[in-house]
C-alpha cells in the first residue's frame, strides 16, 4: 500500500489548507514514512498537522534539489531531537540564481546553510549515483539527459567555483518507490525533462509498469511544442497515473487532462492518493 499526502502545493481546494509556490509530499510506503520536499516555508508542518499527518514519524527525507521552493522549509521541520535522515546530491548546496529580465541575478537557493541545522550535522546522507536507502525505494541520482525536445531555461544559473554558469541541474534526482504490479516515480521539478525523467525510471526499474508519475513537470511556459511531445511520450510509455502539481502550469495541466483522459488527475494541497 502506498499513500501519498500532498502537504505543499501552488494551489488547493480546501478552506483549511495553505498555499504556496513550491512542493512537499509524504509517502508512506507500508511501514515507512519518506518526506519529498519541504516547501519554502513552514506551510507543509501546518498543513501536516491539519492533515493528521505525523512528522514525528519521518524515516527520511529527500530534497529533489538546491531551490528555496523545495527545500527553504528544512529549517522548519519540527522533529529535531530523533532528527531523520537527509538524502541529497551535494550540488544541492551549491548558490543558484536566476536571471532577471533588468539583467540582475536573484538568488534562489536554499535559505538556511547546513551548518546553522545542527541537529542534521550527522545525518546527512550524499549520493550522485542511484541509492537505496530502504528495500524497494531508489534515489535516481543525476538524471541523464537524452530528449533532444527538453531544453533547460537559459535563466537558471549555479555557482562554480567562484563562476556563474548556466545550471544544467546535475543535482536533481528523483524517487522512485517499486509497488506490486510497477513502479511510483516522484518528481520535483523536472528540470531534466519529464520524459527524462520517466526514461530513467525505466532504465532503473526495467520491464516495470509505471504506476504513477507524480510532482512537478516544469511544462509552463515551456512552449506548445514540448507539450505536446510531452503528452504523446506519456500516451506511448502508458503512464496509468499522471498527477502534475507545482511548476507544471495551469493551462499545460489542463491540456494533460485533456488528452489523458481519466489517466490524469487533478489533486492539490491537502489531497491525499492511494495505490
Amino acid at each position: 500500500m502506498l499513500n501519498v499526502h500532498i502537504l505543499t502545493d501552488n494551489r488547493t481546494t480546501r478552506s483549511d489548507i495553505l498555499t504556496e509556490h513550491g512542493l512537499s509530499l509524504w509517502i508512506e510506503k507500508d511501514e515507512q514514512r519518506i518526506l519529498f520536499d519541504t516547501g519554502q516555508s513552514a506551510i507543509y508542518c501546518k498543513n501536516a498537522a491539519t492533515m493528521g499527518v505525523n512528522l514525528a514519524d519521518t524515516d527520511f527525507i529527500l530534497l529533489s534539489h538546491g531551490h528555496f521552493d523545495h527545500c527553504g522549509g528544512l529549517e522548519f521541520f519540527p522533529e529535531k531531537e530523533k532528527a531523520p535522515q537527509l538524502h541529497v546530491h551535494p550540488d544541492l548546496f551549491a548558490k543558484k540564481y536566476a536571471l532577471r529580465e533588468d539583467g540582475q541575478m536573484r538568488y534562489i537557493g536554499p535559505t538556511w546553510a547546513l551548518n546553522s541545522l545542527s541537529w542534521l550535522q550527522d545525518r546527512v546522507i550524499y549520493n550522485t549515483l542511484n541509492s537505496q536507502p530502504l528495500p524497494g525505494i531508489m534515489l535516481s541520482g543525476e538524471i541523464p539527459r537524452v530528449t533532444d525536445f527538453e531544453d533547460i531555461p537559459g535563466y537558471f544559473h549555479v555557482e562554480k567555483d567562484g563562476q556563474v554558469i548556466r545550471d544544467l541541474f546535475v543535482d536533481e534526482q528523483m524517487l522512485v518507490i517499486e509497488e506490486k504490479g510497477g513502479i511510483a516515480v516522484f518528481l520535483g521539478c523536472s528540470h531534466p525533462g519529464v520524459i527524462n525523467c520517466v526514461q530513467y525510471a525505466q532504465k532503473l526499474f526495467p520491464g516495470k509498469d509505471i504506476l504513477m508519475l507524480i510532482g512537478g513537470m516544469h511544462l509552463e511556459n515551456a512552449g506548445l511544442e514540448r507539450l505536446k511531445l510531452t503528452i504523446r511520450h506519456l500516451l506511448e510509455m502508458n503512464v496509468q497515473r499522471v498527477i502534475p502539481l507545482h511548476c507544471t502550469g495551469a493551462s499545460e495541466i489542463m491540456a494533460l487532462k485533456r488528452h489523458l483522459g481519466e489517466r490524469c488527475l487533478i489533486c492539490s494541497a491537502g489531497d491525499t492518493i492511494k495505490i
